[in-house]
């Protein structure tokens, strides 16, 4: 697959931000991969420990890969024609899993054969809309419709389903704490979750009575459980010892997609409408927005790799983004928080 390949220099970018601009002129704030064919919609992205950058082609219905050293991109059919693919999980050994919501089915890649299996469900229409692979190599997916968290183990090629104590829960957006336990959002009650796979126990806490269309899920080093309410616009850090919470107001929240938290803890969003990425730094509680070069790209998922790169999709644009920290260095309480880079600093697309 052929990509074109666009460079932001920091050179005008850091004008804005930071001192001094001319020891790092040469060093590039995003780079974008752009896939070869039109309207595809990359989504849902992971990254290996190999540094291969994996998503969902949407539209494809197949899965893409990026080797940022050879800045080649495969893409590897999904055996189901309209899978409904939406989620994507690299496990630690390497196999990539995709949840495919229209097929009932869990999907499994293995990036050295290209070999493609697929694990159908127990529960008809079971909807599986997210998907994780905890460190320990077991599946797990959320049942949109079925108030069910189903676990897969690979070796045994076995399911095992957990009923949501909260009816019309309608969960997604998994994450695992360090301790095993699998964090969760339900959208449609409006709260937050977790499931501990030791006692096979559930417990919820109500996020507000007003309903917030919660997403998230991330975990920080402490543990502490963020996510973000959409409709009152705020950055949410829950506490499990204390079962308190802190909250951060977002500066104009629109179209907030996913959450994730980089080496230096600080966390980072990635916003469709306003197209954008933004960081929140825990150390002095401030917010740093980074648009992107292209107005309309929507970018909906993202990832934190390596301690310095921040991976994302762009759907409309059909690219996939770099964002190196090294260049955008830390958030400084005495410096502007927001910068729009001119246009005529953007490389070929």
């Amino acid at each position: 697959m052929v990509i074109s390949r666009a460079v932001i220099s920091a050179a005008v970018v850091l004008v804005v931000l930071f001192a001094p601009v001319y020891a790092l002129a040469q060093r590039d704030v995003i780079t974008e991969y752009k896939l070869d064919d039109k309207k595809l919609y990359p989504m849902s992205i992971d990254v290996d420990k190999q540094g291969h950058v994996w998503f969902i082609v949407y539209r494809a219905n197949a899965i893409g890969r990026l080797d940022p050293v050879t800045e080649k991109i495969d893409k590897f059919p999904i055996i189901s024609t309209r899978s409904e693919a939406l989620d994507l999980s690299v496990a630690p050994d390497g196999s990539v899993w995709v949840a495919e919501q229209d097929v009932n089915a869990l999907g499994r890649l293995d990036p050295a054969t290209g070999k493609f299996d697929e694990f159908f469900l127990p529960t008809l229409h079971t909807n599986p809309a997210s998907i994780l692979v905890a460190r320990n190599g077991i599946v797990w997916a959320l049942g949109w419709n079925t108030d069910l968290l189903v676990s897969f183990d690979p070796k045994k090629e076995q399911f095992v389903e957990h009923r949501i104590p909260t009816r019309q829960s309608n969960s997604y957006d998994l994450a695992e704490d360090q301790d095993g336990k699998l964090w969760f959002l339900e959208r449609s009650s409006n709260k937050l979750a977790y499931f501990d796979p030791a006692t096979k126990s559930f417990k919820e806490w109500k996020i507000s009575k007003q309903v917030q269309s919660p997403r998230g899920t991330a975990i920080d080093k402490k543990g502490g459980v963020w996510y973000i309410k959409l409709v009152d616009s705020l950055l949410v850090r829950f506490d499990p010892a204390t079962e308190t919470k802190t909250e951060f107001k977002i500066p104009v929240s629109k179209g907030t997609q996913g959450i994730t938290i980089d080496d230096n803890g600080d966390i980072w969003l990635v916003q469709a409408t306003n197209n954008r990425l933004v960081r929140f730094s825990i150390a002095i509680s401030k917010f740093q927005n980074l648009p992107l070069p292209e107005g309309k790209s929507r970018p909906n998922s993202l990832v934190a790799y390596g301690g310095s790169k921040i991976w994302f999709t762009e759907g409309a644009a059909d690219k996939i983004g770099l964002l190196d920290l090294e260049v955008v260095g830390a958030v400084n309480k005495d410096l502007n928080v927001e910068f729009t880079p001119p246009k005529n600093i953007f490389g070929r697309q």
